[in-house]
């Protein structure tokens, strides 16, 4: 190709559509369990919800349910990826992987969300959260019947006999507030540095074509997710969804919490699938043998396998 403004422009008019379109064709999954909250600074400050109060008979004066001090921060970060190309490359119409290389850049701009997310997720057990403690821990506090506090566990841990393995997560997300939270600031586009005049291109021979954008992630409502190390069976599934159900309102009234998405690494695939797929499932008997019976959590909720969890 010859290097001049016309081949060069047209090139980098390629490129740009290439990059546009590539990059609405990648389909992250942190949406599925996030809420997306657009910054407009350098940082978010979310202050603490005390209870999700629900609607109530209106007797007397309104309650008032006031957001609280003591919340947290979620400050954005710049990232970015640049490519560099020679000018012998461009001139020997050897760049045949250059528009590969380009769509690479926008899957790596809109895979972004999902390493955050997912990075944010990992850290909940030694990250704190709005009520102080860490996101999963055992010292959150919810109400009993009578509007009592009690402590709750959003963390399930092995029982007696049971060896810890690769984390899942339990997520409730058909309300509004959601267990993440994405924040993106700037979107990420991609920029050509081509002038034949540029410095890049006349001092270091070569072309630059970078991609760059503001986000960040954070945690969201723990009340609206679990973690377990437990064996993904269907008696730690039961306990989990048992564990969430029991959160109730400072009258005693529970929140009604459902969790409808299972999570899991990639080799716990397998276990997902038979607990919410299969039709039977396989029961242990006192004397320690197995035998099938009825699936009694097929389609609880839905799978969702996540390749960027931890295997371990």
């Amino acid at each position: 190709m010859d290097i001049n403004i016309g081949n060069i422009n047209a090139l980098t008019a390629t490129i740009n559509k290439s990059f546009n379109k590539y990059i609405e064709t990648v389909a992250p999954t942190y949406g599925r369990f996030s809420m997306t909250i657009p910054s407009n600074a350098g940082e978010n400050f979310y202050p603490r919800l005390a209870e999700m109060p629900g609607l109530r008979e209106w007797v007397g004066q309104r309650v008032i349910h006031r957001l609280e001090a003591g919340g947290f921060s979620i400050r954005n970060k710049t990232f970015e990826e640049t490519l560099g190309i020679r000018r012998e490359d461009l001139e020997d119409d050897q760049f045949g992987v250059l528009t590969p290389a380009i769509e690479q850049l926008a899957s790596d701009a809109a895979e972004l969300p999902d390493k955050l997310v997912y990075d944010a997720l990992e850290s909940g057990t030694t990250t704190v959260c709005m009520d102080g403690q860490y996101y999963f821990d055992g010292d959150h506090q919810t109400y009993d019947e009578n509007g009592t506090t009690k402590p709750y566990s959003n963390l399930g841990t092995p029982k007696d006999g049971e060896t810890a393995g690769p984390a899942w997560y339990l997520f409730c997300t058909k309300r509004p507030l959601k267990p993440m939270i994405y924040q993106p600031r700037r979107p990420f586009v991609v920029t050509a540095k081509t002038q034949i005049t540029a410095g890049n291109v006349f001092s270091g021979n070569e072309f630059l074509w970078g991609v760059d954008g503001r986000c960040n992630a954070g945690l969201g409502m723990y009340q609206f997710a679990y973690r377990s190390t437990r064996p993904l069976t269907s008696a730690a599934f039961e306990d989990a969804l048992a564990a969430m159900a029991s959160q109730r309102r400072k009258d005693g009234t529970p929140y009604g919490i459902r969790p409808d998405l299972l999570v899991v690494p990639s080799n716990l695939e397998g276990a997902g699938r038979r607990l919410l797929n299969g039709d039977l499932n396989l029961e242990k008997a006192p004397d320690g043998s197995y035998h099938p019976s009825t699936n009694t959590w097929k389609n609880a909720a839905e799978l969702l396998v996540a390749p960027r969890l931890k295997q371990k």
